[in-house]
């Protein structure tokens, strides 16, 4: 073979590389087609391989056995969380892929991603303030079950992953249980990271209407102060202006009054289980996108394009009041004496919103000869409707200087660590006087919510005890950032708590028991030895006749109104202290 030859075939060679390489990368939305997840990373590593300011990370496992990559942008190169915040540089953090059937946000942010890096239209000068951090694929296992049927509701692409993960786990009710893998390497690059601005991609059906794009923005009203004026007034009104000023106008999620949109739609309430709701309690803030999953791929792809275009834009151009703003709304959280432990839709007031739409009828089907609702396109409308997007306080609770919690539940405290909660172990044996939680009333769930028997409508009351703890339990002192998240998962009577997800079950057994021919004589000597209890003992038999006859229940008033009775049944195990702090911070 001459030289000649052998160059010949190097740069055919070459050529042909370079248009594999391309061929990685191009997208085919256009065609109803989203990315496989091979293809997905395929795209990440050519645009890493390319340009120096670009990195793909592995950020962890997941169940499926392939890591999880999180994807940066970083004008200078430099990838440094610590060195980005001492600089002050937002920080948008983007994820998709959580649903796999739902994968606009997936090709749209490769497609973004090059644009920025490329200089397309001047796209790389939003890298002059902001760092962008995009995990391309999260529930990677989901992604990868592909077919025809996983979306009976969608029309559109041709093939979609499905929504479980490799352990059939909504990924988007697992940020505060974090049963999966997944969840544990996010939340971990999540508190790495720290973003100010935090963005998750979905698909949703639903009511029919004339826009491709709808948006849930975090819950304002659970935002520090000033964070939660500067998003409700500056930040979620110059999104939705840059998207009227696209080819893609965008509407708060639509979700029904009642079931016709026409008459009014309300706020979503981003439960801390879900991403933009977990992202929140750490004064992040927080969207999710949602597409609708009635229209063409291509436009829900280039829609939600247009919106993360928006965010970065702006995360760009406002870092300094993002960063700042975020700033005193962690400052405010440190100090926080009152907790909202729940909310409710406040229906008094509301926002007028236009709203583009489609008549709702119904008629017969022709499949079951039922009535079926349906959306007419021959008649759409434009009406103004009332938004509401205001929450109230249902319940509040006193913040404590600490909880404790023993090292024994374990499951509780890895995840707290995980979550960048700071906490000390005690060095030595410690007798407190702290406020316990007893669980009065409970519904225990008769079958699994994503894995788990959960508890609801939990009631307590509160005790003042003295306690022993043991080296090596730990302090939780309520001085930091993260109180919100803090409380919302130590106090039991919170929706998405510790204890309502099961942490905490063993508290509902008994471990002791009395057998009535062996307690029969301590039960006649312990009433005897207490008026009080006799008293009341004597009352209840009197007004209860079925009680007055039942010789077992009146050994189980006696027993469980003792010191017989165990102290640790349905006790919440994490203690509330409400003393002073100089013990602990003096003990390194």
């Amino acid at each position: 073979m001459t030289t000649r030859s052998a160059s010949l075939i190097s740069t055919i060679a070459l050529g042909l590389l370079h248009m594999m390489v391309h061929a990685q990368i191009e997208l085919r939305y256009e065609q109803n087609q989203t990315l496989s997840y091979d293809e997905v990373i395929a795209a990440y590593n050519y645009l890493d391989e390319k340009y120096d300011q670009a990195q793909l990370f592995n950020i962890g496992p997941t169940d499926i056995g392939r890591p999880l990559n999180l994807f940066v942008l970083s004008q200078d190169g430099d990838f440094d969380p610590v060195s980005i915040h001492e600089r002050n540089k937002t920080v948008v953090f983007i994820l998709n892929g959580i649903h796999p059937g739902e994968p606009p946000g997936v090709d749209a942010c490769i497609e973004f991603s090059e644009n920025v890096l490329s200089g397309y239209q001047g796209m790389d000068r939003y890298l002059e303030h902001a760092v962008v951090c995009i995990v391309p694929v999260y529930n990677i296992g989901g992604h990868m079950n592909r077919s025809p049927f996983n979306r009976a509701n969608q029309d559109t692409p041709q093939e979609t992953g499905f929504r479980g993960n490799a352990r059939n786990l909504d990924l988007n009710r697992d940020f505060i249980k974090l049963d999966s893998k997944n969840a544990r390497s996010l939340v971990n690059a999540i508190q790495e990271w720290e973003p100010e601005v935090f963005l998750d991609t979905h698909v949703t059906n639903g009511s029919d209407h004339q826009y491709t794009i709808t948006l849930i923005p975090t819950v304002h009203q659970r935002l520090p102060d000033p964070m939660a004026r500067y998003f409700k007034d500056e930040m979620v009104p110059a999104l939705f202006q840059a998207m009227k000023s696209s080819p893609y106008e965008m509407i708060p999620y639509v979700n029904w009054v009642t079931r016709d949109p026409s008459n009014g739609i309300g706020a979503y309430f981003d439960a801390p289980r879900v991403s933009s709701g977990y992202a929140s309690l750490f004064n992040i803030y927080s969207f999710m996108t949602e597409n609708h999953v009635y229209k063409d791929f291509r436009d829900q792809v280039k829609s939600v394009y247009y919106f993360i275009d928006a965010l970065v834009d702006f995360a760009n151009q406002h870092a300094d009041e993002i960063i700042e703003t975020k700033r005193q709304g962690d400052a405010a959280v440190a100090g926080l004496d009152q907790f909202i432990s729940a909310w409710e839709p406040d229906t008094t007031q509301f926002d007028l919103l236009e709203f583009k739409g489609y008549e709702m009828v119904r008629k017969t089907s022709a499949l079951t000869g039922g009535q079926s609702m349906y959306y007419d396109k021959e008649r759409p409308y434009t009406r103004t409707i009332p938004y509401y997007q205001y929450f109230q306080a249902s319940g509040t609770i006193t913040r404590p200087t600490s909880y404790i919690i023993p090292q024994a539940w374990d499951r509780a405290i890895e995840r707290l660590k995980l979550n960048g909660v700071q906490m000390r172990p005690l060095n030595s044996d410690t007798t407190l006087e702290v406020e316990s939680y007893y669980i009065e009333d409970v519904r225990h769930s008769d079958r699994p919510y994503n894995g788990h028997f959960r508890n609801s409508r939990i009631r307590v009351r509160k005790e003042l005890q003295t306690i022993q703890f043991h080296k090596g339990d730990y302090v939780v002192v309520l001085n930091q950032p993260r109180n919100r998240f803090i409380m919302e998962v130590l106090e039991p009577t919170t929706e998405d708590s510790y204890l309502s997800w099961n942490f905490f079950d063993p508290i509902f057994d008994r471990r002791e028991y009395f057998s009535p021919y062996g307690f029969e004589k301590k039960a006649f000597q312990y009433l005897e030895e207490h008026p009080d209890l006799r008293a009341a003992f004597m009352k209840k038999k009197m007004e209860d006749e079925a009680f007055a006859t039942n010789h077992y229940a009146q050994l189980q008033f006696i027993y469980s109104n003792s010191p017989f009775m165990e102290k640790s049944y349905m006790r919440h195990p994490v203690y509330r202290y409400m003393g002073g702090l100089d013990w602990i911070l003096e003990k390194k």
